[in-house]
């Protein structure tokens, strides 16, 4: 079980984290020519490919593996719980908002900064709402 939560939380690190990470290095390319946009974010989206999504995996791995032998204690009776698959669903979401972003500035299109704000503002605030729904546990019975 230790292993599993190592894992959940690493995962989780290199995945919003990154992301976050990811959105925020567009972010400052804006004013920069086209071409540097460009390679920027061919080089970004390298990351979320092989950091970001392989981060999310483990972590949503790691979180499944607590989760399912706990099942009648943690999601049956938890509402902390559901709060936060909702958060962590919510986060799957932005990823690809991300990713499909970076992969159209790769291709050339203008990347829209307020799409990248945000889903590195959901990100990151999902880290710390995650963590905080764990260390806090609201509505616990």
């Amino acid at each position: 079980m230790l292993i599993a939560r190592i894992l959940h939380v690493v995962g989780n690190i290199f995945w919003l984290g990154g992301g976050a990470a990811c959105a925020f290095a567009m972010l400052l390319m804006a004013s920069e020519s086209k071409d540097v946009r460009c390679a920027a974010a061919r080089a970004l989206r390298k990351i979320t490919v092989y950091i970001v999504t392989p981060g999310m995996l483990v972590g949503l791995a790691g979180g499944l593996i607590i989760l399912l032998p706990n099942w009648s204690e943690l999601y049956a009776k938890q509402p902390w719980m559901h709060m936060k698959l909702t958060v962590g669903l919510i986060a799957i979401a932005f990823s690809g908002v991300l990713t499909g972003r970076l992969r159209r500035a790769a291709n050339g299109d203008e990347a829209p900064v307020g799409a990248l704000k945000l889903a590195g503002a959901v990100l990151l605030l999902s880290a710390v709402a995650g963590a905080t729904l764990v260390f806090l546990r609201p509505l616990a019975r």
